[in-house]
């Protein structure tokens, strides 16, 4: 019979037994070793999700921007159109009214109101620039009112109110009446007479603007939330207009 020669490693292995389950050629990892690589892990996925977290609200806050500022642009032309449209009894058809006189129908009226303690530009006046809703008539002289309201969740709204005539004698404001703006942060108006004086009020009917109207308003909108806002601005020359009477 042949010799059978045994391998060194096999009587080694014979030898010590316990070795051929103890991994003699390859150790597993250590508790410490298995540690390290989960805080490792742990630090590679925190790094990846942030820069994750950061992409989304970067893209939120432009999508945010982006509509603001289609929301203010689209109210800042509205009353564009409306402000160009004025439309006011002009001399010689004017006539001053007296103390027994209905006033003029056709006028212009701003001022300041408060909204939840918070001041806000108001203006009322009449404009070929009717928007009709549902079966209303289409055509005509529209009295035209802009004011802001506060809503439950204490942000505040622009809205139009749009009446043709007969125009009510007292403004009273209504929720269905057409919200222009949301998101409103500051709504000014600023009239200027014919040397360019800058008013915050104006009434066509009184005394103090010598019964005329102004040559232009400027509106200052700013739309937005506390950690992002637009600021609008834009000053409309009124081609309709009455000149102040000279005072007596």
């Amino acid at each position: 019979m042949g010799t059978v020669i045994s391998s060194g490693h096999t009587d080694f292995m014979r030898t010590n037994p316990d070795m051929r389950y103890t991994g003699y050629f390859s150790r597993g990892f250590t508790l410490v070793e298995i540690l390290i690589a989960v805080f490792i892990l742990a630090i590679v996925v925190s790094l990846v999700m942030g820069s994750f977290s950061g992409i989304y609200e970067g893209a939120e806050r432009i999508n945010l921007g982006s509509d603001l500022h289609e929301l203010g642009n689209t109210c800042l032309n509205r009353m564009t159109k409306d402000l160009q449209s004025i439309h006011v009894a002009a001399y010689p058809r004017y006539k001053r009214p007296d103390i027994d006189d209905d006033p003029e129908i056709y006028h212009i009226k701003g001022e300041k109101r408060s909204s939840g303690g918070t001041s806000f530009g108001w203006m009322r006046f009449t404009s070929m620039a009717h928007l009709p809703f549902n079966q209303q008539v289409s055509e005509g002289i529209a009295e035209i009112v802009y004011y802001v309201q506060q809503t439950p969740e204490n942000d505040f709204i622009l809205r139009r109110a749009d009446k043709l005539y007969p125009y009510p004698e007292d403004f009273e404001e209504s929720d269905t009446d057409p919200i222009m703006c949301e998101k409103l942060r500051r709504f000014d108006l600023i009239y200027y007479d014919a040397n360019g004086r800058e008013y915050d009020e104006w009434d066509s009917e009184s005394d103090d603007m010598a019964h005329g109207t102004p040559r232009a308003v400027e509106i200052r909108l700013e739309v937005g939330t506390e950690e992002l806002s637009y600021v609008f601005k834009s000053r409309i020359a009124i081609p309709s207009y009455r000149y102040q009477e000279a005072k007596r």
